[in-house]
């Protein structure tokens, strides 16, 4: 599987209802880096799961679908420009930031992800706690 491969079908796993934490069991190692600059920083499965469990509690988001406008490869690095639309379970649009990410791979895996955005706009104009 390519880099882009592997990055796009993470992305498709996190449109089914649940899909962020099934995705991350799927295609993170024990030593993925998660980033959402200026709002999260985890490292690995659990504890990437444990904060995806608390911002879909927080939020009453259930799955996301990333509109992609460009994407690139450079070696094993993906870098996305997207829409991601997060939707609570019964479908309703939470909220829809532009992001720019960068994705690391390996061997079919997220090695780490690294995603920039307004964080205001993605809280509903409430800073992160």
């Amino acid at each position: 599987m390519t880099p882009t491969q592997t990055v796009l079908a993470f992305l498709a796993e996190l449109e089914k209802p649940e899909g962020f934490e099934a995705g991350v069991r799927k295609f993170f190692t024990p030593t993925t880096r998660y980033l959402n600059v200026g709002m999260s920083d985890t490292t690995g499965v659990d504890e990437t799961v444990e904060f995806v469990r608390g911002f879909e509690a927080q939020t009453g988001i259930s799955y996301m679908i990333a509109d992609m406008l460009a994407i690139a490869e450079d070696g094993n690095k993906v870098l996305t420009e997207r829409i991601d639309k997060l939707y609570a379970a019964d479908g309703t649009l939470v909220m829809a930031p532009p992001v720019m990410g960068i994705f690391e791979t390996g061997d079919g895996k997220i090695t780490g992800w690294r995603d920039y955005f307004d964080t205001l706009q993605a809280t509903g104009g409430q800073a992160p706690s």
